[in-house]
């Protein structure tokens, strides 16, 4: 047997390839909440939680407009990212759910409650919490004995919800830097505040066409909690992600602490613009929409409520 290694070494950060590195900061710190501690201008991102130097890295040096790697190719599997107790992952969970993120799968190992999904550029991840040590089982030659059982997810919500004790977190010191363009006005705030409701209004369009779509050709829906899930978790409706996404971005930036740009207001509408556009022919989100927008007036309203308001801009 080799030398064991020494018990106090453990994994400090994961450093991924990303296509658009504001994407994957609207994931990372926009939903996970992770806390950028340094930039390196559009094309990497450091985030960490507590203070720590970085826990995630993101950069673009390689991938600027990258794709994910095909099927059948090596890499990364998943980064697992540990919570320090049940309540702190049931608040991960609440964050997803909120921003209607997809997920791939939950997970009781036993010895771990783990939830799995992947990150906008498709890396898989794991977010999980430990159970305490004394908790395991060890088989007769001291191997820890893990499993694959469904994990109550909400039983795990309802965690959330329960008070806790929320731990003090260091502020991080960011450097002061020149806007590129003039800070958010007022009155470009109010134009994306109405973008934001007039979204807000088509994502309920689009879910409600998506529900009936679903129940006629998989059968009823019986709860608000089961659509949840629905929701959270397939396919069906994943692709309602990118608009959900775009809805987040927003409260990102009118945010009263987001150093936003008239640059950063513009990029969003054009990018908001660009989304909305159906095509018969496309795929992904252009495809279902078009086929949302021949199926319910509600729809069309809504298209053409955020589209006045992006004309208005």
């Amino acid at each position: 047997m080799a030398d064991p290694i020494d018990p106090r070494v453990d994994i400090g950060h994961v450093h991924l390839k990303v296509a658009d590195l504001e994407r994957a900061l609207a994931f990372y710190n926009g939903i996970l909440g992770f806390q950028v501690t340094a930039r390196m201008g559009p094309s990497a991102a450091f985030l960490s939680a507590g203070g720590y130097h970085h826990h995630i890295g993101l950069n673009t040096w390689e991938s600027r407009n990258g794709q994910p790697p095909a099927p059948g190719t090596t890499g990364l599997y998943h980064a697992a990212i540990r919570y320090p107790d049940r309540a702190a992952l049931a608040d991960a969970l609440r964050r997803l759910t909120d921003a209607r993120y997809p997920l791939d799968g939950a997970a009781d190992h036993g010895v771990s409650e783990a939830i799995y999904l992947h990150d906008p550029d498709g890396n898989g991840l794991e977010l999980y919490w430990d159970r305490p040590r004394e908790k395991w089982v060890h088989g007769a030659d001291g191997t820890v004995h893990m499993k694959t059982e469904p994990l109550d997810v909400d039983a795990l919500l309802e965690e959330g919800r329960r008070p806790r004790a929320l731990a003090v977190i260091p502020p991080i010191a960011q450097p002061a830097a020149a806007p590129a363009s003039p800070p958010i006005s007022g009155s470009t705030r109010a134009r994306l505040a109405e973008l934001r409701t007039r979204l807000l209004d088509l994502h309920k369009a689009l879910l409600d066409d998506a529900k009936v779509a679903y129940e006629m050709d998989r059968g009823h829906i019986p709860s608000v909690g089961a659509l949840l899930q629905l929701v959270i978790g397939d396919p069906w409706f994943a692709w309602l992600q990118q608009l959900s996404g775009l809805i987040v971005r927003i409260d990102e930036t009118t945010a009263s602490d987001a150093n936003a740009t008239e640059a950063d207001a513009r990029a969003l509408f054009e990018r908001v613009d660009k989304l909305l556009v159906p095509s018969e022919t496309g795929d992904g989100f252009a495809r279902r929409y078009f086929e949302a927008l021949q199926r319910q007036p509600a729809v069309v309203l809504a298209h053409g409520d955020v589209k006045r308001t992006l004309r208005a801009t």
